[in-house]
């Protein structure tokens, strides 16, 4: 007998309602080579596209001596930038690590950062006469904290490259692979293939609700598992996990077809994701079983 897993209308949350005659602004955070922001961009100009990206925002304008490849990018797409120095203003994070005052005087500096990016992306609003609907996280190396997270809650999503359906032992729901080297982490564990993940945004560490998981991508390097083969294979899983997976969310939302579930939960407290009125499960829309959903690009 099967389970009807229908949601009535009054019982969900779309992350965006489209509105005749007005696309879903949306702006994008980025720190490194931005190929999520191009993806994003190129979805956005698609013939049937509900969307636009008009704004870039990164913490740094150069890595290593030269410029970012995000800001570049924005530049080839005639998309406005702006750069607010995460290091400059916040500091170095792992020295800050080291006592209990490094690590208050750096959440009180990152907090004046995101008040200051705010004010900047506020400023931005007002000039060209609307309010952002979505922001994404695209390779942002910055926590995002009040009041930048509590202005987009629940309109802020950022693609994680680990699958989140897998917890600490002895922890439930506590998520295991999260974090910037989570492909290595995942790897290094035994884990023969990877896939990526887009989640909401919230006051954890990739804590936040998952609304799609990508198609697998089979680990093919040598072993024993080193950083620079982890890197390598996470090269290969941005291009068939990250891209398609970002894409797919984003035309769902602009179109109205994710929510969140206004009452149910999983014990972390996480709302159930809801697509075209159907419950699903804790990795959210799972496209490596749904492969018709994705987009089919060059």
């Amino acid at each position: 007998m099967s389970i009807d897993l229908t949601v009535a209308e009054e019982n969900f949350t779309r992350i965006y309602t489209p509105v005749d005659g007005k696309v879903m602004h949306t702006l994008v955070f980025a720190s490194g080579s931005g190929t999520n922001f191009e993806q994003g961009v190129l979805e956005s100009r698609e013939p049937e596209s509900n969307f636009d990206i008009g704004l870039l925002v990164t913490d740094k304008e150069r890595s290593r001596g030269k410029r970012i490849g995000a800001l570049t990018l924005a530049q080839q797409f005639s998309i406005d930038a702006i750069t607010l120095d995460g290091f400059k203003a916040c500091g170095n994070w792992k020295e800050a690590q080291k006592s209990e005052k490094g690590r208050a005087e750096y959440q009180i500096k990152m907090k004046v950062f995101n008040e200051l990016l705010l004010e900047k992306i506020h400023a931005y609003e007002r000039e060209h006469g609307f309010t952002f609907d979505l922001a994404v996280l695209a390779g942002y190396m910055r926590w995002v904290k009040d009041p930048l997270l509590a202005y987009f809650r629940n309109r802020m999503i950022n693609v994680h490259p680990a699958r989140l359906d897998v917890f600490r032992e002895g922890e439930p729901y506590q998520r295991r692979f999260v974090g910037g080297n989570a492909v290595y982490d995942a790897l290094r564990t035994g884990e023969t293939s990877t896939r990526s993940s887009v989640i909401m945004v919230a006051d954890g560490e990739d804590s936040g609700a998952v609304l799609a998981s990508g198609p697998w991508v089979l680990y093919t390097g040598q072993l024993p598992v080193t950083q620079e083969r982890a890197d390598q294979h996470q090269d290969k899983q941005k291009r068939e996990s990250d891209h398609p997976t970002l894409r797919f969310v984003l035309r769902a939302i602009a179109r109205g077809e994710i929510g969140l579930h206004r009452t149910l939960t999983y014990p972390d407290g996480n709302p159930l994701v809801v697509y075209k009125n159907q419950l699903q499960g804790y990795q959210g829309v799972d496209l490596a079983q749904r492969p018709e959903l994705l987009r089919r690009v060059g």
